[in-house]
């Protein structure tokens, strides 16, 4: 078994890069996903991912 993603409900997905851009971690791809109303942020971890996901409604 393995962990394929996390994700982390953020206020500000800008500010969340940053941060997480500060720690070492890099963004694969980011994308707005208008039927779940959210901008979504992938960092690789491993074979893992971390998801930042920022409401946008």
């Amino acid at each position: 078994m393995r962990i394929d993603h996390i994700g982390i409900a953020v206020k500000n997905l800008e500010d969340a890069i940053k941060t997480f851009e500060a720690l070492g971690f890099k963004v694969k791809g980011i994308e707005e996903v208008k039927e779940q109303k959210v901008k979504v942020a992938m960092l690789p971890v491993g074979e893992s991912k971390i998801e930042l996901l920022e409401a946008t409604a």
